[in-house]
This record gives structure tokens, C-alpha cells and sequence, in this order.
């Protein structure tokens, strides 16, 4: 057989650390990967078993064929495409999988394992909080293990996590050292992630019930570090987009606001609120602000409609420093004025024919904009409006069966119906969508904003004021705005069923929940969101000022040392274990006696050479005969036996002769 070719009898151990590497390799990805992966792995898993203890043989060619066949479709079927994220990485798994069954050669189990390693790469594209690199760490421990089993004979669990450990901390200089020092470019899991709208929050068009299912959601949206005092909860409105064309079903940005012109960030007075957003990893068109906000960063731009844009879609975790201003009222930030309320009084078709009727009564009723303003909250005040998680499903005039009929309904409902009628009534209104308030995590002192928290109201435009924000939902349900959409929704079905926040009503898990965010935000604030910028701004605090001559002083403070050091020790325990140890002590000994003029000579035995000495200089002849001794009994015993490491280590205490001959000399006294 070929030296390359797998020894299946004395292999098995190998094998088995391949199948577990593998095992834990592929089971945390079947959040984002259909369960059947994991039946197709046990059934090929047990088939090479029996391969390897050859009960049965490798499958011919048509069959490994119809089996790839198989699992495509499997992964066509459970995804609609082959050219999705996670129909790629199904697509790896599944061909790692499948290798076992041609798996023959040390070359083929190599390139199983270091393409298990991308299977572990591929699980931080979906979650790159502190647990998910946990669970990598573990991973990539257990292959490690997997590779040292191929070359050991007896591949115990112990010894080669050992082995692991000691390659780890060798591998901490280095890694630092990349961390801190090379260029930061953005990593593979920033790219955009398909599917799944909990991942992807806020979207740029709204339409009645999407609000709703994103509120039902407990993920995290962002945090936010106040740098003082922290805003009362019902200022806590976080403006994202504004959604201005409606289409009698949905809302969406108009493309006259799309392409609207950037204008100067605006020119903010004291009092100020300081703050930093930590957004969560997505791709991020629009960032989330207190308005009147200024934000300090180069790639976004500041609209016409108060809005904070980026200049192309910023993907990952995102870290933005802003400045906030409280005003009542927004500025019209566009010099047309006329082109503003023309935009913002558009209505589509003839729907909705009871709120266009009833905003025409307003509208001769109140000659004041502000007082049809009031009319619109006055009705919702008045009328008998639910704040429900479940509305019920509305048909085309959705605007006139909430108005008149369900009154039962979301944020988006109660902002969009307002909004249709302010327009209706000759008032531009324009919906707003964001998050409103959040839960203060009182062990570190930020803001927790969850998609629970998403949230949509209404600003109108006052003529010579500018826009106002009204928030309808606080008309129905004043305790959303001031205690949080958990006040209302606690007992409401659906709300965060099957989430980890639902249990924050008892006090323990609330506690414990603040306890592991508390070291995911770290994580991100020092490790995630280490950027160009903030790498700039420590190299210069280090190193004063940036230049080819410090960053190498740097790197060989840093990285050359620690490397040096790992290096020298890596290199003489190898050395020393490769070693006859007790030839090394003894011509240690036979060297004290040369520097005494006693020299060995060349081919002389060492029991010649012990016989001399005693003839010659008899003061140290008992003492290398008890060398020469020690020397002989290690040389024929097996070193690792207990009798060897007790004649060894005789051997090396003794081996400067003046200091056995005062051992000797005290221990014959004692015994007179």
C-alpha cells in the first residue's frame, strides 16, 4: 500500500477525530441551513465508518454522482437559488460531507479539515458577537486536535489540547501585533447579508403591519453612550427616514426626495446632547439621530429633509459620534418651498372617500393649518382607537376601514392615517420612520434600542415655523412614548414570543441579560469596531506621529520580541526533547574532570575511563564510577519509565563533582 494511503486499522482514531472536528464544525450553521444537512452527515458519517472498518467499500462513481445530485437539488428546493449566501455555504457543507466518501489518501483528509475551517469562517458572517467567536475558538481547537491525530500514535485528548494551548499563546504576539498595526480593510462578514427581516430592521418603505412584525422582534438595533445627561424617554425619538409618496397601499421615499441636493450640515447652539451610536452589523443607507442632529463622519451627507444619508451603503457594525440640538420645530431645509408642499400634499387615486370627506370639512371649518392639525388629534382623542400588536387586515381604502371601521391598529396606522388626512386637508405631511425610546443598561449606563422599539409618527409643516412633529400614537397610548412599547405589549400575545427579552420581567435574567451586553458592547467598541480612524488615533497617541521608521520600531517591540522569545523556546524544547539526556550529563561530567586534567581519551569506554581516574586521582573515582554508573542503567532502560527519571535526575544533580564530594563527605558524617 502507499505510504500516503490511510492505515484504516491503526487510523481509526484519526478518523474519529475527524468525524467529531467535522460534527461540530457544520452543527451551528443549521440556524441559517436547512435540519437535513446534519441526516445527510450521520448517513455518510456512518458509511466511511464502515469503510473504514471495512465492512463495506467506497461507492462507485454513479452513485456519488447521483448523490451530488441529490444534495443540489436539496439546497435548490430549500432556498429557490444556488446563488444566495446561505445556498453557498450549504452547497460547502455538503461537499465537505460528501468527501468522505472518496476520502483515501493523508491529502484528502487534509483538505477535508481545512475546508471545515472555512465552515467555521462562514459562521461569524452571520454573528460576530463575543459568543459566536466562543464557539469559533472551540471549533478551531477541536480541528487542530483532528490535524495532530494524523501524526501521533496515541492520539490522547490531553496531550494535544496542550499542544494546542501552547500554539495559541505562541500565536498571541502575532496576532496582536496584525491587530493593532496592519491597514484595516473591511472583512468578508461586512458584506451585506440576504433574507431575514429582523437582520435587516428598517426599511425604506412602510405599509401597514410592517412595523407591527419588526416590533415582535428582539434584536438589537443599536446602543447609544450619552455623554452626559441622558434625554427623558419621551425625547427619545430617533429619526432614520422620511417616506413622502403614497401609493394608496404603501409608503415610499420619492424619487424627487431621493435625489434631492445635499445641503450644510446645520449650525447647532448650546445646549447640546453628545452622544455615540453603535449600529449593529447590516448595511446601512441612513443613520439614526435626535433631531436637530449633527453627526461627525466623511461618508454620510445631511439632506434637505433633515435626514442623515451615506454616500454609499456602509456595511457592518457602524460607529458614529453625533451632536443634538432639541427643537420644536425642524427648519425647511430647501429653498423651493412651493416644490415642498406640492410634494408633501400628494395623494394617489380617488381612495380612501370617507377621510378625504372628513379632512374637507376641516379644511373649510379651520382656515389655520395649526387648527386642523388640532381637529386630526381632537378626532383620535375622541373616538375609541385600540394601540394593538395584531391589528386586523385592512383592504384598498386601508385608510377609511381604520378610520371608521377597526380602529384597531400600529404606529404605522395611526401615523399614516394622519398624515393622509393632514393632506387631504391641505396641510404638508410627511411619515417619519425610526425608533422611539429604548432600555438603559444601568451596570455600564447606555441605551439598548431593540426592533421592539421601531417606530413611525408624522411631521406637518407649519408656514413660518417649519415641521412639527406629531406623533398620533401618543394621542392613543401616551404610556408607549413615556414607558416603552414593552408597557403596553407585555401581555399581549406574539409580543417577543420565543425571545430571550421575554424574560426580562423577572429580575434575575434582566440582570444576567445586562451582564453579557455589557461584554458584547465592549467587544464591539474595542475589537468590531476598530477602524482605520480609530487605529490612526492610537498609532498617534503611541508613537507621536506615523512614519515608516516607527511602525517598524513598533512592530519589533511588539511583534519581533514576543516572536524572538516563542521562537528561542519553541527551538530548544525541540532540541532537548530529541536529546540523549544522559549522554548529556555524563560528558557534563566527563568536562569537570578535563578542566581537573583528566581527560577522556578518544575511543576510551566509559568504564576504561572510570578505572583511570581511580588509578590516577582516587579523590574522584568514587564519584564517576557513580556516574558512570547512573549512565549505564539509563542508557538500557526505557525512557519513559519511572526508574529512568530517577537515574536521570541523579545523574544531573551530580554532575559537578565538587559539589557531590560535599554531598558525600555530609552524608558519611551523619552516618558515624
Amino acid at each position: 500500500m502507499d505510504s500516503a494511503k490511510i492505515n484504516f486499522v491503526a487510523e481509526r482514531q484519526s478518523v474519529m477525530w475527524l468525524l467529531i472536528a467535522q460534527l461540530v464544525a457544520i452543527v451551528p450553521q443549521l440556524g441559517s441551513l436547512p435540519v437535513w444537512i446534519i441526516g445527510v452527515w450521520a448517513a455518510v458519517a456512518v458509511w466511511y465508518w464502515r469503510i473504514v472498518t471495512r465492512a463495506w467499500s467506497f461507492p462507485p462513481r454513479w452513485v456519488k454522482a447521483c448523490l451530488l445530485l441529490a444534495v443540489v437539488a436539496g439546497v435548490y428546493f430549500s432556498f429557490s437559488s444556488l446563488f444566495s449566501l446561505e445556498a453557498m455555504i450549504a452547497v460547502l457543507v455538503l461537499a465537505i460531507i460528501l468527501k468522505l466518501l472518496e476520502l483515501k489518501t493523508a491529502r484528502d483528509h487534509w483538505l477535508v479539515l481545512m475546508l471545515s475551517y472555512f465552515v467555521v469562517a462562514c459562521g461569524l458572517l452571520f454573528s460576530q458577537q463575543i459568543g459566536a467567536l466562543l464557539l469559533a475558538l472551540i471549533q478551531i481547537t477541536l480541528l487542530l486536535m483532528a490535524q495532530q491525530s494524523l501524526y501521533r500514535r496515541d492520539a490522547k485528548a490531553l496531550p494535544m489540547l496542550r499542544a494546542v494551548a501552547v500554539m495559541g499563546l505562541q500565536s498571541l504576539p502575532l496576532m496582536l501585533m496584525l491587530f493593532v498595526i496592519f491597514p484595516r480593510i473591511g472583512p468578508l462578514w461586512t458584506m451585506p447579508l440576504p433574507g431575514g427581516e429582523a437582520v435587516t430592521g428598517m426599511s425604506d418603505s412602510l405599509e401597514f403591519g410592517d412595523i407591527a412584525k419588526l416590533s415582535q422582534s428582539g434584536a438589537l438595533a443599536f446602543r447609544v453612550r450619552f455623554h452626559g445627561a441622558k434625554p427623558a424617554p419621551e425625547d427619545l425619538y430617533w429619526r432614520g427616514l422620511v417616506l413622502d409618496e403614497f401609493d394608496g397601499r404603501r409608503w415610499r421615499r420619492s424619487s424627487w426626495s431621493q435625489w434631492s441636493n445635499k445641503i450644510a450640515a446645520p449650525a447647532l447652539t448650546r445646549p447640546l446632547l453628545n452622544y455615540t451610536v453603535t449600529l449593529e452589523a447590516g448595511a446601512h443607507k441612513w443613520l439614526y439621530a435626535l433631531p436637530l442632529a449633527v453627526v461627525q463622519r466623511d461618508d454620510v451627507y445631511y439632506s434637505n429633509q433633515h435626514q442623515w444619508l451615506a454616500s454609499r451603503p456602509l456595511t457592518g457594525r457602524l460607529q458614529y459620534a453625533v451632536s443634538s440640538q432639541p427643537v420644536r420645530y425642524l427648519p425647511d431645509a430647501n429653498a423651493k418651498a412651493t416644490a415642498v408642499s406640492a410634494n408633501n400634499l400628494r395623494l394617489a387615486g380617488n381612495t380612501n372617500p370617507r377621510a378625504r370627506a372628513l379632512a374637507a370639512e376641516w379644511l373649510l371649518q379651520w382656515p389655520d393649518k395649526s387648527d386642523r392639525v388640532a381637529a386630526a388629534i381632537a378626532y383620535f382623542k375622541q373616538n375609541a382607537f385600540i394601540y394593538t400588536l395584531t391589528p386586523s387586515r385592512l383592504g384598498q381604502n386601508s385608510v377609511d376601514e381604520f378610520l371608521f371601521n377597526t380602529r384597531q391598529g400600529f404606529c404605522e396606522h395611526f401615523a399614516g392615517s394622519f398624515v393622509f388626512l393632514m393632506r387631504a386637508a391641505g396641510v404638508p405631511a410627511r411619515i417619519v420612520v425610526g425608533y422611539q425610546g429604548g432600555e438603559f443598561n444601568d451596570r455600564d449606563g447606555y441605551l439598548l434600542v431593540h426592533q421592539s422599539d421601531a417606530h413611525a409618527w408624522a411631521e406637518v409643516y407649519i408656514d413660518g415655523q417649519g415641521w412639527q412633529r406629531v406623533d398620533p400614537t401618543a394621542t392613543v397610548a401616551p404610556s408607549r412614548v413615556r414607558l416603552g412599547a414593552e408597557a403596553v405589549f407585555r401581555g399581549q400575545d406574539g409580543y417577543l414570543a420565543g425571545d430571550a427579552m421575554s424574560l426580562r420581567k423577572y429580575e434575575w435574567a434582566k440582570r444576567m441579560r445586562y451582564f453579557v451586553d455589557n461584554i458584547n458592547y465592549a467587544w464591539a467598541r474595542w475589537v468590531l469596531n476598530y477602524d482605520s480612524g480609530i487605529q490612526n488615533n492610537f498609532l498617534l497617541k503611541v508613537l507621536g506621529d506615523i512614519n515608516p521608521q516607527r511602525l517598524m520600531l513598533l512592530v519589533l517591540m511588539a511583534g519581533g520580541v514576543p516572536l524572538g522569545v516563542a521562537a528561542f523556546f519553541s527551538l530548544r524544547q525541540s532540541r532537548v526533547a530529541g536529546e540523549d539526556l544522559a549522554a548529556r550529563y555524563y560528558l557534563a561530567s566527563c568536562s569537570a574532570l578535563a578542566r581537573r586534567r583528566l581527560v577522556r581519551r578518544s575511543g576510551e569506554t566509559p568504564d576504561d575511563f572510570a578505572q583511570r581516574v581511580q588509578r590516577e586521582q582516587p579523590c574522584w573515582g568514587a564519584w564517576l564510577a557513580s556516574q558512570t554508573q547512573l549512565f549505564s542503567q539509563c542508557s538500557y532502560l526505557p525512557q519513559d519509565s519511572r526508574r529512568y527519571q530517577q537515574n536521570l535526575a541523579l545523574l544531573k544533580r551530580a554532575r559537578r563533582p565538587r559539589k557531590w564530594m560535599e554531598r558525600h563527605s555530609q552524608t558519611t558524617k551523619i552516618n558515624k
